[in-house]
């Protein structure tokens, strides 16, 4: 079976870090990854305006409880 999951790489650990745990695999299991290398690079992200992003902190905020984050 195969599927496709996102990981962060930490390179100084040399691990990847899932954003979940993997359903069906077991600790320690063997099991083979496929790099994609295609996710954006720096730079590639798209901007966000002085009020789109002004909307996103308060989403954020709103959302975490978080009211020390100013917008």
């Amino acid at each position: 079976m195969s599927r496709t999951v996102q990981a962060e790489y930490i390179a100084e650990e040399r691990v990847l870090k899932l954003a979940r745990p993997l359903e069906g695999v077991h600790d320690h299991q063997v099991v083979s990854v496929t790099i994609d290398s295609k996710a954006a690079a720096d730079g590639e992200w798209p901007v966000l305006g002085e009020e789109a992003a002004s909307e996103l902190a308060r989403a954020v905020r709103d959302a975490f409880g978080r009211d020390e984050i100013a917008v």
